[in-house]
């Protein structure tokens, strides 16, 4: 029986869209037979303009409606959210100045332009009108940051503290004090506020350097080396970054040695688990996961009596339970030596691949210093252990290391990888089917790579029986076979952390159109709140929390459902070098050219001084400063010469946000929905269906 709480529900929303009614300029919902107000078709056109893609001729449907209507509130304020997307801030402020002068009394309106005319780079103007303010944490967020473009470090640091006493969750604003306090050298509270920003915000990836540099400074060069080596693999486009930890190594070489003896202490030390294996599992799927490529070398220890074979011939060797190999990419194959001695243990004859195996069935191998997550606020290196066979294939860029092993137990290591052991039932019974679901309708994948899947989030995080757990090998028990399918075939079960409380259809992620891959709103929202909504609503709608079971705060970090990143215009000048975007020069806007039905970016557009280019679909994600999602607006500062000096991001939601959403299905589970009724509401049309 479900428990909703539906008098609280029905609460909550009554309070969210009286805010939305009482919002000046906000579109107001429409019920069903309401009469529509003369410019409402008018209206609607324009913003469809906007949906298409089609700026420039948003903002001129915009303007024409104000001049035909220039009492419209709503008009003028979707304008001027269109302007400052564009970078055109003067045209912004005089729309801004209107309402103003014509609504003294809405210090909404003030404090939107203050906040347009510090984007314009002009804070005196800013700093005129935040003085009128009322003393809330956003006026005095944004006067904080008035006074340190102009260089008032004392009243800067005052007015974002003041900011933080009266809210205390600003990453941005932890972010801006440490900066602040490095500048007067008082490194202690900026280290504070650097890793209250990372602990409310673990994306933001430009704390890493400059935490490095505050610990270097306190004197903490263990924890500098190690920040430094993370926001290397993080920022892997920062040559600066590059150069700093070689210049560190150098300067600090006991450091380097100690980080040495550290892995020599873990290759003999570590202990292998023997894990449970699944029941039955003679007949099972096979799954080949890819979980390193391009290495010359990697350093692997075994859990049990194992054997080394070359596929394709009777060369075949074997040994005792905790030794410690090291495989080699050498010409004509692969070179496997003891790592004890350094004494040969195997070469092979051919370039086929060496295949580590157990009679056991639940030994594991370990893999030492895997890197993972490049390009992610994740990224790292560990050592890892998977259960299975090993494929060391040799390739002309290195090895390649495959975990082979079955679906079932492959699961195992997913599904709480994926999604936190500790949430309900029913919400891990559902990710276990579109984990599996996903996995077999993806075999082969990237066969021409030799595996079929990645272990990483670009097919699904897999870091081996670390993360097992007791409680999602129940639910990958229980669900076991079951796939969903239609038209008879395994659909692409597809999934995200976090969907901000309304999913993406396919179509408009990937361009391709499947009917059970739709745009779906949260069951939490009422009917009134469709898809389209005006840009003022837009931005409304990813500044707020409203209330679904996406927001849950038991399954949901307040930083994955809502959040907002600034993005320095060199960093992005950086990593669109790095992947290849040619010659662009100084970035001078950056725009969304068309939006899904949730209000997803299709494109961005980038002009500069030398060139211009597009980022669609999925991609955009990372080329522009690891967002967490493509559902967000964007604005530039505009720095004193002009140019932007940052991009801000103000969105929603973690991932692509196309099929189940991890944290609604908790919040659905923890509600009383099962896990078929999860599906069902994610993946319309689907058929459950047992496999095997």
């Amino acid at each position: 029986m479900r428990t909703r709480k539906k008098k609280t529900i029905f609460f909550g929303f009554f309070f969210f869209f009286l805010t939305l009614l009482l919002f000046p300029g906000t579109k107001k919902p429409r019920l069903t037979g309401e009469t529509k107000d003369p410019a409402a078709d008018e209206i609607a056109a324009a913003a469809t303009l906007y949906y298409q893609g089609d700026l420039e001729a948003a903002i001129a449907g915009y303007s024409r409606l104000l001049t035909r209507y220039p009492s419209s509130v709503e008009i003028r304020l979707d304008l001027i959210r269109l302007l400052r997307e564009k970078g055109e801030m003067s045209e912004a402020l005089k729309h801004l100045a209107t309402l103003v002068e014509e609504y003294p009394e809405e210090t909404g309106y003030r404090l939107e332009l203050t906040i347009t005319a510090y984007l314009a780079g002009e804070p005196g103007l800013a700093l005129e009108n935040a003085g009128l303010l009322p003393e809330t944490a956003e006026a005095c967020y944004w006067q904080g940051l008035i006074y340190r473009d102009l260089g008032e470090e004392a009243a800067a640091i005052e007015s974002l503290e003041k900011s933080l006493a009266l809210q205390s969750y600003q990453p941005n604003t932890h972010y801006f004090l440490g900066e602040l306090y490095f500048a007067r050298g008082d490194y202690e509270n900026a280290r504070d506020h650097f890793l209250q920003a990372l602990k409310q915000e673990p994306n933001m990836t430009a704390v890493f350097y400059p935490l490095a540099a505050t610990y270097s400074r306190l004197g903490e060069y263990g924890l500098a080396y190690n920040l430094l080596q993370r926001a290397e693999t993080s920022l892997p486009w920062n040559q600066a970054i590059k150069e700093e930890r070689a210049e560190f190594e150098a300067a600090h070489p006991l450091l380097v040695e100690k980080d040495r003896k550290e892995e020599q202490q873990r290759l003999e030390t570590t202990v292998l688990p023997e894990v449970q294996p699944a029941a039955g599992r003679e007949g099972l799927p096979e799954v080949r996961i890819g979980l390193a490529e391009k290495l010359q070398e990697i350093y692997v220890k075994t859990g049990a009596y194992f054997s080394l074979a070359e596929t394709g011939t009777h060369a075949k060797v074997s040994g005792p339970p905790q030794t410690v190999l090291i495989f080699r990419r050498v010409t004509g194959g692969i070179e496997v030596r003891k790592a004890a001695d350094g004494s040969l243990f195997y070469k092979s004859k051919s370039n086929r691949p060496l295949v580590l195996s157990y009679e056991n069935p639940g030994a594991t191998t370990a893999l030492f210093n895997l890197s993972y997550g490049e390009g992610y606020y994740w990224a790292g290196r560990e050592d890892r252990s998977y259960r299975g066979q090993m494929e060391f294939l040799p390739r002309t860029s290195g090895l390649t290391v495959v975990n082979r092993l079955n679906i079932e137990e492959y699961l195992y290591s997913v599904v709480p990888a994926e999604m936190p052991c500790t949430w309900p039932s029913a919400a891990l019974e559902a990710q276990a089917v579109a984990a599996r679901t996903y996995t077999i309708a993806n075999l082969g994948r990237y066969e021409t790579r030799g595996f079929d899947l990645l272990a990483s989030v670009l097919s699904a995080y897999y870091p081996g029986v670390k993360s097992e757990d007791a409680s999602t090998r129940a639910a990958v028990d229980a669900t076991r076979g079951q796939i969903l399918t239609y038209n008879s075939r395994p659909i692409t079960a597809v999934y995200s952390a976090n969907t901000a409380g309304f999913t993406e259809s396919s179509r408009e992620v990937w361009n391709f159109d499947y009917s059970y891959l739709q745009a779906v709103p949260d069951k939490e929202l009422p009917p009134e709140i469709t898809a389209y909504m005006t840009p003022t609503v837009l931005t409304k709608w990813l500044s707020e929390r409203p209330l679904t079971y996406s927001s849950n705060p038991a399954y949901s970090a307040r930083a994955a459902y809502r959040w907002q990143l600034w993005v320095p215009r060199q960093e992005l000048e950086e990593r669109l070098a790095r992947t290849g975007a040619g010659e662009i020069g100084d970035i001078l806007s950056l725009t969304t050219a068309g939006r899904g039905p949730s209000g997803r970016v299709k494109e961005v557009r980038i002009r500069g001084t030398a060139g211009e280019h597009s980022i669609s679909g999925d991609s955009i994600r990372s080329r522009l400063g690891g967002l967490r999602s493509s559902l967000f607006v964007v604005e530039p500062k505009l720095g004193p010469d002009g140019l932007p000096e940052y991009f801000i991001f103000t969105g929603g939601g973690w991932g692509h946000g196309v099929g189940m959403c991890q944290s609604g299905a908790a919040g659905m589970a923890a509600a009383g929905y099962s896990y078929r009724e999860i599906l069902d509401h994610y993946y319309p049309g689907a058929v459950l269906t047992e496999k095997y």
